[in-house]
C-alpha cells in the first residue's frame, strides 16, 4: 500500500511538472505578444511617430533576460514632378529622370514626431528626394548618412514607338514585370541582383539596431517592402506598414535573449 501511495504521488508531481514546463513555452509566447500588441497600439498624434522603444517596456522585457530591438522603414517625401495623363515612351523615360533628379514638394516637418535619443544616425538612400526628406526631418538635431544600398530598385522604360500613348502607370507596369521576369535590365542591375541588395541592406540594419536598439532609415517604397520581408524572414515582427505611403513607415520589432 506505501508504495501504491508513493507511486501515486510520484505520479502527480510528474504530471504538475508536465503542466507547468508545458506552460512555460505558451505563457513566454503571450508575454512576447503583450509586447508587441503594446506597441503597436501606441497612440501617434502625427502622421508618423518615431521613436525609442518604451523603457518601462524594455526595462519588463529585460528582467526576463530580454531585449527588443527595432527598425523603421520611412518612404520619401513626394518628388516635385509634373504628371501628364499620356505618355509616350520616351517621355515615361524622362518621367523617370525627372524623378530621380527634382527636389521633393515642401511639407511640414511636424507630420512626422521624432523622439530619439540625442545623436542617434540617421540613414537614407543616396537619391536626391530620400537625401532631402531625411535633412528635413532630422537634420537639424541627428546626423544623417546616405548610402547607395539603399537606392531604390531601378526601372528601365521599354521601348515603343513614338506615336504609341499610354498612361504612365502601364508604362511602368511592363517595364517593372518585364524586369522582374528576369529581361529587361539591361544597363541596370537585375531584378535577381536588387534582391540581393535588398538582403544585405537589411543585413546592415539589424547591426544598426543592435548597436542603437532603433535603426531608422529614409528610403522608398519597393526597397522598403523587399527589406521588410527579408527581415521577417529573420523573425522581426511587422507591427506596421506604411512604407510605401510618401512620410509612412513600416516599423519591425525583435526580441532577442540578452545572452544570444
Amino acid at each position: 500500500m506505501i508504495t501504491i501511495k508513493n507511486s501515486l504521488k510520484s505520479f502527480s508531481i510528474a504530471i504538475l511538472a508536465f503542466f507547468l514546463s508545458a506552460c512555460s513555452a505558451p505563457c513566454n509566447l503571450q508575454k512576447e505578444k503583450k509586447s508587441f500588441d503594446q506597441i503597436s497600439k501606441t497612440k501617434c498624434e502625427t502622421f508618423t511617430c518615431i521613436s525609442e522603444v518604451d523603457s518601462t517596456l524594455q526595462s519588463d522585457l529585460e528582467t526576463q533576460g530580454k531585449r527588443m530591438f527595432q527598425i523603421y522603414l520611412i518612404r520619401h517625401a513626394k518628388p516635385n514632378v509634373k504628371k501628364n495623363w499620356f505618355y509616350s515612351a520616351d517621355e515615361a523615360k524622362q518621367y523617370v529622370l525627372d524623378y530621380n533628379s527634382v527636389p521633393i514638394i515642401p511639407f511640414d516637418s511636424s507630420l512626422v514626431a521624432v523622439n530619439l535619443r540625442p545623436n542617434h544616425i540617421i540613414y537614407c538612400s543616396s537619391l536626391p528626394r530620400a537625401q532631402e526628406t531625411a535633412l528635413k526631418i532630422f537634420g537639424d538635431k541627428f546626423p544623417v548618412v546616405s548610402d547607395s544600398i539603399f537606392r531604390e530598385f531601378e526601372i528601365r522604360m521599354i521601348s515603343a514607338s513614338s506615336f504609341l500613348k499610354m498612361p504612365l502607370g502601364i508604362w511602368q507596369a511592363f517595364s517593372r514585370g518585364s524586369w522582374m521576369l528576369g529581361f529587361n535590365h539591361r544597363g541596370i542591375e537585375s531584378h535577381k541582383e536588387a534582391k540581393l541588395r535588398a538582403r544585405q541592406a537589411s543585413e546592415n540594419l539589424i547591426k544598426v539596431a543592435y548597436d542603437e536598439e532603433t535603426a531608422v532609415l529614409v528610403a522608398h517604397g519597393m526597397l522598403n517592402g523587399a527589406i521588410a520581408k527579408e527581415l521577417e524572414k529573420k523573425g522581426w515582427k511587422l507591427i506596421q506598414k506604411q512604407g510605401h505611403v510618401n512620410l509612412g513607415a513600416t516599423i519591425l520589432v525583435k526580441t532577442v535573449d540578452i545572452n544570444d
